[in-house]
């Protein structure tokens, strides 16, 4: 708390993003260009109706995100996480290896379209599905991409399938599956908008919206699992 009290705020009629000051200086006002951005791109792609403001939270300090986020000040590995309506996310200048705030902040707000369209009534696999290939699709250099390694899970015994990509978050067998699941799901994404059309996947996520369970409302607009 009293490190957020130090915090300035940068607020609009949508966002009210919270930074270190001096931070502010340096790149606010790109935060809230790319937030604007996205809120324009992705609200009209999905067609929700965001509640009003959303919060992000940069933290200048891994520690301070941890707490706000988990509540312990020892959680690594993560660069940010979306609560609905909030997005807290480490600064850039936080980490000890580069990172690339922008496609961060697209990817957790994309969460913050998605959950709210749902009512928080999404399988883990596809909201990160969705927000990864949004990623992509807003800048080419952002987002998972396919390298050699992947190729030969895909083409090996690590292929997951569609109907149990849950599991691949849940339980994955080691740090490189669970990112594993991630590309996954995202390419489950591109291949339902790229065969269906967009349609159908905001189809989807309105089923789960009134709790309708994942694979039936994939196989209803798409095609059956198998």
């Amino acid at each position: 708390r009293d490190t957020m009290a130090k915090y300035a705020a940068l607020t609009n009629d949508d966002f009210v993003v919270r930074m270190a000051a001096p931070e502010v200086a340096v790149y606010g006002p790109r935060v809230m260009a790319l937030l604007r951005r996205a809120k324009q791109v992705l609200v009209e792609k999905y067609g929700v109706e965001l509640a009003k403001p959303t919060y992000v939270e940069i933290f200048a300090d891994e520690r301070d995100f941890a707490v706000r986020t988990f509540g312990l000040p020892d959680v690594a590995g993560f660069l940010g996480v979306c609560f609905g309506r909030v997005v807290t996310a480490n600064s850039p200048a936080s980490r000890s290896s580069p990172t690339n705030w922008e496609s961060v902040l697209w990817h957790e707000f994309c969460h913050v379209v998605t959950l709210q369209m749902t009512k928080n009534k999404m399988p883990r696999w596809l909201s990160e599905g969705i927000s990864v290939f949004e990623e992509r699709q807003a800048d080419p250099s952002w987002g998972m991409r396919i390298d050699p390694r992947y190729r030969e899970m895909i083409l090996g015994e690590d292929l997951v399938p569609v109907g149990k990509l849950s599991a691949a978050f849940l339980a994955p067998k080691s740090p490189r599956h669970l990112q594993f699941a991630y590309l996954q799901s995202s390419l489950v994404v591109e291949f339902i908008i790229g065969r269906y059309g967009i349609e159908k996947l905001r189809s989807v996520l309105t089923d789960l919206r009134e709790g309708v369970e994942i694979n039936t409302a994939l196989a209803k607009h798409t095609v059956e699992l198998e």
